[in-house]
């Protein structure tokens, strides 16, 4: 669900629950501990999130599989947390297959493993549709 603006104030804004975390907690956690409180405090701010959301992959008109959403805020931004020494290539790939994939627009990786928190946002750009009027 979209709540007019917060999307684009997550967005405008992608590191300031995250940063609180990996403060606090440091690197050095699994990934779990890290999700935990982000969850946490992303729903102490009033948002919705969903944790390890279901998302079906077709080809064509064939269901060939499922991805698992780390996390999906609001209903319309993807958060992929990593607990690595450094964000690789392909972790923005697997993230740009999930918007693929998926009707969502943006996504946000988060890696909490370094001392300090690195984070990509990621948009897919969709073709739009112009209106004849």
């Amino acid at each position: 669900m979209r709540h007019g603006n917060r999307q684009s104030n997550y967005i405008s804004h992608p590191t300031c629950r995250p940063a609180g975390a990996h403060t606090t907690l440091g690197p050095g956690s699994i990934e779990i501990i890290y999700t935990r409180a982000l969850v946490a405090q992303l729903m102490e701010d009033g948002f919705q999130v969903d944790r390890e959301k279901s998302v079906k992959i077709c080809y064509g008109a064939r269901l060939v599989g499922k991805h698992r959403l780390d996390l999906l805020v609001d209903g319309s931004v993807i958060i992929g947390l990593k607990a690595v020494r450094s964000l690789i290539p392909v972790h923005t790939a697997q993230m740009t297959s999930y918007l693929q994939t998926t009707s969502f627009d943006f996504g946000l990786l988060l890696n909490f493993g370094s001392t300090e928190l690195q984070w990509e946002l990621i948009q897919f750009p969709r073709e739009r549709v112009e209106s004849k009027t």
